[in-house]
């Protein structure tokens, strides 16, 4: 079974940041990225349930399939699937105004 391509990714760089809060070269970037990368991390941290964040950081950061994160966690790959998609959704509501 082949694996699916992901068109919708967040980048690892981003997931980086919301991990780790001292991330090397975070000073090299212009004043609106800071701030757009400080609400990120904010949506990441207290926009998101711990399955979304946990879910979320094993399909992006890891790379695991959603199938592989379903049967980590004995539960069906349409439940990993939704969670990440409400993940998705919650954090587009939040940082909408970014892309305005």
């Amino acid at each position: 079974m082949s694996e699916r391509v992901r068109t919708r990714r967040i980048p690892a760089e981003f997931i980086d940041i919301m991990t780790n809060p001292g991330t090397p070269g975070s000073n090299d970037l212009s004043v609106r990225s800071r701030l757009c990368l400080e609400l990120i991390r904010d949506i990441f941290e207290s926009g998101l349930t711990k399955k979304q964040k946990c879910y979320i950081m094993l399909y992006y950061r890891d790379g695991l399939t959603m199938q592989e994160i379903a049967d980590r966690y004995s539960v069906n790959r349409s439940t990993v699937s939704r969670t990440i998609s409400a993940a998705r959704r919650r954090f587009e509501k939040r940082a909408a105004p970014l892309f305005r």
